[in-house]
């Protein structure tokens, strides 16, 4: 049997006492007698770690950003799922992603971002690989000057590559090598962008915060909108209760849009919009959730992903990453415009961090378990729930 059989059978009977049969079963009710996540979800390390195995490892997760490594050499360090990769531009200008262990003693090969390198060269022996990953030299591998150069019979001997898909800026890894591909994963969200230029994107900076829950919750805080009219009451002058429904779901796919009362009305304060975008798109806003840890909004002027990083069950570091169009992004005429961008995504963000922190201690409580949902509005929340199961509960065979 081997090591990963094994330790499904271990974890079964984990899983099973997270999430019983009778909770799947109410998961599948109509959507009034469904319900959410139990606590234990939230609040319990092992099921995180559960989380780690069967969620992470196996699907597509958000990995860096291809401005990181613009040019053939560069390299940058990153961690997902508490596994050390690195993240390579190729001589071809191609992007791959490597386990960031020496092939000979696991030491770890890169520490920190770097320019234009010919080479990757472990600190330990001085093992070198080429940006392809395979072998390049082995000083006194056979003894003191025996050196060895290995032959194209031994480009065998190659760094552990890890399955990498790139969407404009986005590059993504999956870790099992065993996830849908990464065109269809990214698909519902391609198809419905297709009216916008990514390529007048620019980076303008990110954010940073340190949230008291777990990574869940901020997710599904915001893929719901039922919440804004109570939490984010500025907002509303753009897009009024009336205006608003419920998310809609394509597998692991979540999204939702609301349009402007008038184009000049967003977010932006006079930023540049995309370019060639019709009457309609210069008016909507959009928001998507590719499941596990992929989140993201888009408005005429600008786009941002939230980036989440488990730190414990309890813990989030969040970083929201902000694009702008064109010059936007860095001249001093838009240095005002940026600075209200910036803090207008600050202030939101502090609004849901009092809320899901808030969550977060109700998942202590046993007055609550799973929640009584809104049969018009948690759709999404419930899909949510429903791809945490199922990733949970299927043993990788």
């Amino acid at each position: 049997m081997s090591e990963a059989s094994s330790n499904d059978m271990i974890h079964a009977g984990s899983v099973e006492h997270f999430l019983s049969a009778a909770f799947l079963r109410r998961l599948e009710s109509p959507l009034e007698q469904s319900t959410g996540l139990p606590n234990a979800a939230y609040i319990d390390p092992l099921f995180l770690k559960l989380e780690n195995e069967r969620v992470f490892h196996r699907s597509w997760i958000l990995a860096g950003f291809q401005h990181e490594i613009p040019h053939p050499g560069d390299v940058v360090p990153v961690t997902v799922a508490d596994q050390p990769l690195i993240l390579v531009r190729d001589e071809q200008g191609d992007i791959r992603a490597f386990h960031n262990v020496c092939r000979h003693r696991g030491a770890r090969l890169v520490d920190k971002p770097c320019r234009h390198a010919k080479l990757l060269r472990c600190p330990y022996h001085h093992w070198t690989y080429n940006l392809d990953g395979h072998i390049r030299n082995r000083p006194h591998f056979y003894g003191p000057d025996q050196h060895d150069t290995p032959t194209e019979r031994e480009t065998r001997i190659r760094l552990s590559e890890v399955r990498c898909g790139v969407w404009h800026d986005i590059v993504c890894v999956n870790l099992d090598g065993r996830a849908t591909t990464f065109e269809e994963y990214i698909r519902p969200a391609a198809d419905r962008l297709a009216h916008y230029d990514f390529s007048a994107l620019r980076y303008a900076g990110s954010l940073d915060f340190e949230l008291k829950c777990n990574w869940k919750l901020i997710h599904e805080n915001f893929i719901e909108p039922y919440h804004v009219f109570a939490v984010h009451p500025g907002l509303l002058k753009f897009g009024p209760m009336s205006q608003r429904r419920a998310s809609e779901f394509e597998n692991a796919c979540l999204w939702n849009d609301y349009e402007f009362p008038a184009p000049e009305e967003g977010r932006g304060m006079g930023l540049p919009h995309y370019p060639g975008l019709d009457e309609r798109h210069q008016r909507l806003a959009m928001w998507f959730h590719l499941f596990p840890t992929l989140s993201f909004e888009i408005f005429p002027d600008q786009f941002a992903i939230i980036q989440l990083t488990p730190v414990t069950a309890e813990c989030t570091h969040e970083r929201i990453h902000i694009y702008l169009v064109g010059d936007a992004a860095t001249a001093p005429e838009y240095e005002q415009a940026r600075t209200v961008v910036f803090d207008t995504w600050r202030n939101l963000n502090a609004e849901d961090v009092e809320v899901v922190e808030s969550l977060q201690a109700g998942r202590h409580s046993p007055g609550f378990d799973g929640g009584v949902l809104s049969p018009y509005w948690d759709g999404a929340t419930r899909q949510f729930a429903r791809l945490i199961a199922n990733a949970m509960t299927q043993t990788n065979n």
